[in-house]
């Protein structure tokens, strides 16, 4: 009665598949990237983000949001509004056709503004992060988020910029859509 449980039971071992063999990774492979040195650099971006330009100021949507991917590099997004847009309110009831005009006109002039601000939070991000390995990809996504009222003309809803750390900033490559 016992053998054909032991056979049923070898059947089973041998019927699994074979293992898949693993690459033990050492410490000196993996950047030692803390919570508490990407939470830092989060802090930093949004003070950057904030103190752009001085007044008027630019406006954060959201905090900014720092990861990393192994093998592949550090990708920091933010959310921000170029100025502070209105919005409608009991005492603003409505958004006149010349207000959509100069806030459309505000946000294009600010533009060059934000481009440079991202070279900057590329170029700290890159600096602040050193121990990612040099090959590896640093990658500033900031979104610019407008009101439904808007014209959106001309205007990038994301701009990102892409670089390996080895290469800098003059080897990072600005995107906008």
């Amino acid at each position: 009665m016992k053998l054909p449980i032991v056979l049923l039971a070898a059947a089973a071992v041998w019927a699994q598949p074979p293992l898949k063999s693993v690459t033990a990774v050492t410490t000196a492979e993996k950047p030692a990237l803390s919570f508490a040195v990407m939470a830092d650099l989060e802090k930093q971006l949004d003070d950057k983000v904030s103190m752009a330009g001085g007044a008027p100021p630019m406006q954060l949507l959201g905090p900014a949001r720092a990861l990393y991917l192994p093998g592949y590099g550090a990708v920091v997004t933010q959310e921000v509004s170029v100025i502070v847009t209105p919005t409608i309110t009991p005492f603003h009831q409505s958004i006149s056709p010349k207000e959509v005009a100069q806030v459309h006109q505000q946000k294009a002039a600010r533009l060059p503004l934000m481009r440079q601000t991202i070279k900057d939070m590329w170029t700290h991000t890159a600096n602040t992060l050193n121990m990612v390995p040099n090959n590896e990809q640093i990658v500033v996504a900031v979104r610019l988020l407008y009101k439904s009222w808007e014209d959106t003309n001309g205007l990038p809803g994301q701009i990102t910029l892409k670089g390996s750390r080895s290469a800098g900033i003059a080897g990072a490559q600005m995107d906008e859509q």
